[in-house]
């Protein structure tokens, strides 16, 4: 999962912004994320919960049982199919200035400090925590 540069912002002009927040994910042994939200889902049996668990059972974990806390569930079927963590470095953000002409645009102080260079290279493999 190296990410992207955003070589199609760049082409369109997009402002370089610099990256999101940098977070720890949950990756699951077929190459996805498993988002703290689909967790939080399961945890308070929100709507949506028995879809994110499907996901789960899929891949090997264990079928809830009936009155079992789904948070404790939730830990165990993390382990069971062999979730890992990964330090993910946050997302590159791009911006666009919205004027009518390119004289409005110019004018749009954004901000931030001076514009950034564009990404090139792609992240290196992420590093399991």
């Amino acid at each position: 999962m190296p990410g992207h540069v955003g070589t199609i912002y760049a082409a369109t002009n997009a402002v370089y912004a610099s990256r999101a927040t940098a977070r720890t994910v949950k990756l699951l042994p077929d190459g996805t994320v498993f988002h703290d939200r689909t967790a939080q889902k399961i945890r308070r049996q929100e709507q949506g919960h028995q879809y994110a668990e499907a996901q789960l059972i899929a891949l090997g974990a264990p079928v809830p049982r009936a009155g079992c806390n789904p948070a404790v569930w939730l830990r165990e079927a993390l382990v069971a199919v062999g979730a890992r963590n990964v330090r993910h470095r946050g997302a590159h953000r791009y911006v666009w200035r919205l004027g009518r002409s390119r004289r409005e645009r110019e004018q749009i102080k954004l901000g931030f400090p001076a514009q950034r260079p564009y990404p090139k290279q792609p992240d290196p493999e992420p590093i399991a925590v």
